[in-house]
């Protein structure tokens, strides 16, 4: 070999050498980052707990902890030809949860079935509390209505008051958004876990606005992450601390939590996936991500008298400053209203919300003046495999109709 060729070889070997130490130095980088994202993770999940569990502690102060009917058993004596059929409706649907009917206020039947943690040998019962996923974005509207009524925002307020940033966010009102109108888009999916503002940020900047769907129903989820968004903003309070002090203390409900202090909530149910009901061999446990980013629109947790309570109470105003602003809030008296302040309309009869996710499965149906209802959670459905022969949705809705037009249930 010449002194030429030996040049030309070396100069290859560095340059080999150099691009191997730039990719050893690269994967060193890239470790390095997932470790410190990992580390900011951990850090960000611990802080959120102990906020939650700080509001949950104050609420838990100043709320009476009164045993009521809707926190008992209730096997349906007084109504034997009703609670057979209906228990044998749930039992051919496998029934994993808590199902919970109310006539004019009363607790008519109130049966759980099924295990809330298998491991645990834990049955479920009528103080379990269960993921209700996007059932709570009506309380989240309940929250903005608190809020409007205060005169910090207004309904008629346009979107880029609030997000300037956001395309098209001038054509679109905070209306709009509660009835899922507004046509907002974007998963909100973060690849961390975020703090709440964290969420709200990263929702900013992930909104877009179809031009084409304004006005037209559409569900995303992130119109009432942005609704949070701006009543965090105008408030000055968390939406935990918003919660807790406008839903959970008035009302008293003493199994009502979030998905985040799961761990440390007495009566938490454990979510089941599997190809029908009633197989406990898959336990899956919520993420921190997962539940950090449903801020406002899935991470709360209630057993099926504390929704009944709070849907009631949601329905009938009474949370509000002026209890008629709830008419407002759901367009109680619009012709062709769908979906409005995070409920859907039933039927001229009433108002119905449905949540999956997690493994779990909610509905509520309630009558128009809220004192009839129908609750239906459970942890154990995996809408994959699940979905629509297992599902409870449709027996709570005929359910519901059975219940408020009988005047009497035998």
């Amino acid at each position: 070999m010449n002194k030429r060729n030996l040049i030309h070889w070396g100069v290859l070997l560095v340059i080999i050498l150099g691009i191997s130490g730039l990719v050893f130095g690269m994967h060193q980088i890239d470790t390095q980052d997932k470790k410190e994202i990992a580390t900011s993770n951990r850090k960000s999940a611990k802080k959120i707990k102990r906020d939650i569990r700080s509001d949950a502690r104050d609420s838990s102060r100043q709320r009476t902890h009164q045993v009521t009917a809707f926190d008992r058993r209730n096997t349906g004596r007084r109504t034997p030809i009703f609670t057979g059929k209906l228990t044998t409706a749930l039992k051919d649907k496998k029934f994993s949860g808590t199902a919970l009917v109310v006539k004019n206020d009363r607790v008519v039947y109130q049966r759980s079935f099924g295990m809330a943690n298998a491991e645990k040998n834990q049955q479920n019962k009528a103080t379990s509390q269960f993921l209700v996923n996007s059932i709570q974005k009506s309380m989240t509207g309940m929250l903005v209505m608190r809020a409007v009524q205060a005169g910090k925002i207004s309904l008629t307020d346009k979107l880029h008051k609030y997000y300037p940033k956001i395309a098209g966010s001038d054509r679109v009102t905070l209306r709009q958004m509660l009835d899922m109108k507004a046509g907002l888009v974007g998963d909100v999916d973060p690849s961390t876990t975020l703090s709440e503002k964290g969420v709200y940020q990263y929702a900013g900047q992930l909104a877009k606005i179809d031009k084409q769907s304004i006005n037209k129903f559409n569900y995303q989820p992130i119109s009432f992450v942005l609704l949070a968004a701006i009543v965090n903003r105008v408030t000055g309070l968390s939406y935990y601390q918003n919660f807790y002090e406008h839903i959970v203390t008035p009302l008293d409900l003493n199994h009502t939590s979030f998905a985040q202090i799961r761990s440390t909530t007495k009566g938490m149910t454990m979510g089941y996936k599997g190809n029908i009901p009633g197989d406990y061999t898959t336990p899956v446990s919520t993420s921190m991500r997962d539940m950090e980013a449903q801020v406002a629109t899935g991470n709360a947790t209630m057993s099926a008298g504390d929704l009944f309570r709070a849907e009631r109470a949601i329905i009938q105003g009474t949370l509000l400053a002026t209890p008629s602003g709830a008419n407002e809030l759901h367009e109680a008296n619009a012709a062709d209203a769908n979906y409005a302040g995070g409920m859907y309309h039933f039927e001229k009869r009433g108002y119905y919300g449905h949540g999956l996710g997690e493994f779990y499965e909610g509905t509520f149906v309630m009558s128009k003046n809220g004192r009839t209802g129908v609750i239906f959670l459970s942890n154990n459905f995996y809408k994959k495999t699940m979905w629509p022969d297992w599902s409870t949705e449709e027996l709570a809705k005929t359910t519901f109709k059975h219940v408020l037009t009988a005047k009497k249930l035998n």
